[in-house]
């Protein structure tokens, strides 16, 4: 089932994303219009140690919240992992022996183009932080899986893709232990 691109404008644009409108014929023949956040790549990251994995917490403007979320970012390097590793050193201020990328999802494909890939880090060695400006005064929490699993079921987690990014540890443990 394709569709047929009419028309693509855009509508903004910044160094991290770009939306368009884009005109469009189902393959039913209707006319739609799709406002679609154009985004890099991005990578989540799982750093655990034995039963322990770290989070970090980040105030989050849009939705004015302080949100406990896995070590995350954009595609700004060579590769996945070299964002994966530069993403863990920078938000939670740990090196790891060893990255292993277990799956990966996009990130809300009704309008956005994001994919994200989900590295699991192991090996873990304090290092400290490298914060970017918007991410000053980020907390880093070392918390039991059972622990992550209570705060998504009771709602201290709501970031989308940590609750992803968590399903996929759940299902990577199941198989490797």
């Amino acid at each position: 089932m394709k569709w047929t691109l009419k028309s693509k404008k855009e509508v903004y644009k910044n160094q991290y994303m770009v939306v368009t409108e884009d005109e469009v014929i189902t393959d039913k023949g209707y006319n739609l219009t799709y406002g679609i956040v154009h985004k890099k790549e991005a990578v989540g990251i799982i750093p655990i140690d034995g039963e322990y994995i770290y989070l970090v917490k980040q105030y989050r403007y849009p939705i004015d919240f302080d949100s406990w979320e896995f070590p995350q970012g954009h595609f700004e390097h060579k590769s996945i992992q070299e964002a994966a590793v530069h993403e863990l050193h920078e938000e939670a201020g740990l090196s790891a022996n060893s990255f292993k990328m277990i799956g990966n999802f996009y990130l809300a494909p009704g309008h956005n183009t994001q994919e994200y890939w989900v590295y699991v880090a192991t090996g873990l060695k304090e290092v400290g932080q490298k914060l970017d400006p918007d991410e000053e005064g980020m907390i880093v929490g070392k918390f039991k899986i059972s622990e992550v699993e209570k705060m998504i079921s009771s709602g201290i987690i709501k970031d989308g893709p940590t609750i992803s990014i968590f399903k996929l540890l759940e299902i990577y443990l199941k198989k490797h232990g």
